[in-house]
């Protein structure tokens, strides 16, 4: 179903858990960062929430935000696009692809990674490149959003993709675009932090996410031990600071596209 035209966003002070009879189908997650939880809805809750957090003293009830949904998206039409022989399409939306191309359907929801980004356009192109002249078996796939990347991968031929994101909205919605495609068997989604799971093995590791975690991720000794690698989420002020870290690394940057200022590095382990 189309997305809803307005986000309820409440914000509590405090770490929590909506309990199950707010958790149904309006209900499109939650974001905890530092001392608060935001609690996100495609309905109005202010009431039942004030109601549950003065019952049980969960947390502090600070406020309500309303956005439009064509906000949250920045203004950016949610419509069938191509990328890369690719097919993004809206699960509202009936696909009509072009020749040869691989539908992959999609619900944003509150995560990013729609195909519209620079960042997942370019990891695209280079992910198809890695396919044309290689079978990479287990991909994983480090602040997955959306999951577009690794449906992209399984579409490829990969029979396994591990997808690792932190932010429980993203994860929500990625868990449906996995069901959407019908791909539960060949896609492991977990909620964690990448670095955490870093050292798991494959033969290509996508990161499309910021520069911190992508520096952090080049310093650990397990992570450096695959074949291929797919980097991105990387602005061209940063590409200096990101290059410096790679030079210091077993791996070779082999091709780097750009797009809008954005980056996207393809590298291969050179030992």
């Amino acid at each position: 179903m189309p997305p809803p035209e307005k986000i309820f966003i409440y914000e509590i002070q405090g770490k929590v858990n909506p309990p199950a009879d707010l958790t149904g189908d309006d209900f499109l997650g939650a974001w905890r960062e530092a001392d608060y939880t935001y609690l996100f809805f495609g309905a109005p809750k202010e009431g039942p929430v004030q109601a549950w957090l003065k019952e049980t003293s969960a947390g502090q009830y600070s406020s309500e935000t309303v956005l439009k949904y064509a906000e949250w998206e920045d203004g950016q039409a949610l419509k069938p696009t191509s990328v890369a022989g690719f097919h993004l399409c809206p699960v509202w939306e009936d696909p009509a692809p072009a020749p040869g191309e691989t539908v992959i359907r999609m619900e944003p929801g509150l995560a990013f990674g729609s195909g519209y980004h620079p960042t997942s356009r370019l990891c695209l192109q280079l992910l198809r490149r890695v396919f044309a002249q290689d079978h990479p078996r287990q991909v994983l796939d480090l602040g997955t959003g959306t999951g577009i990347l690794s449906l992209a991968a399984v579409a490829l031929g990969a029979p396994r993709v591990i997808a690792v994101e932190y932010n429980e909205l993203a994860v929500r919605t990625a868990a449906r675009n996995v069901r959407h495609n019908q791909r539960q068997d060949e896609i492991l989604l977990m909620q964690a932090d990448a670095r955490d799971f870093a050292h798991l093995p494959g033969d290509l590791a996508l990161a499309n996410i910021h520069l911190d975690v992508l520096l952090d991720l080049l310093k650990i000794p397990e992570f450096l031990t695959r074949k291929w690698y797919i980097f991105s989420g990387i602005l061209g002020t940063q590409m200096e600071r990101f290059r410096c870290a790679l030079a210091a690394t077993p791996l070779q940057e082999i091709t780097t596209l750009d797009e809008n200022l954005w980056f996207a590095v393809l590298a291969l382990k050179t030992d």
